[in-house]
């Protein structure tokens, strides 16, 4: 398996997390204070295995353009969310930045998976 398929499956795994995350605000169920931080980690893992795997792909590599889209995508998804959760709305988090959050990384995950498959 190439470094560009881990690096959707890293980030899948981040965005089952995510949708876990949003159910579990959705219901006002209490959650452990570091699985928001396990979440963007866990994205910035992804982001990092897919930013190092265009990086390091050679001239000849027959990586397709849409998977920079994707880093693109990702990579505002990541520092919308970090700003956002981390900064912005610490204790309150409105619905609007939630579905933006996630509907921009969804995008991403989906558009990567046709750049890695």
């Amino acid at each position: 398996m190439e470094l560009i398929q881990w690096a959707f499956w890293v980030l899948a795994a981040a965005a089952a997390g995510g949708l876990l995350f949003a159910l579990l605000s959705a219901m006002k169920v209490r959650y452990p204070s570091w699985f928001g931080v396990g979440h963007g980690v866990l994205g910035f893992v992804g982001l990092i295995m897919l930013g190092y795997a265009l990086y390091t792909a050679g001239p000849d590599a027959t990586i397709p353009q849409t998977a920079y889209w994707a880093l693109g995508l990702l990579g505002a998804a990541f520092l919308g969310g970090a700003l956002f959760f981390g900064v912005v709305f610490r204790q309150a988090k409105p619905w609007w930045v939630i579905l933006s959050h996630g509907g921009l990384a969804l995008a991403g995950v989906v558009v990567l998976f046709f750049a890695a498959y």
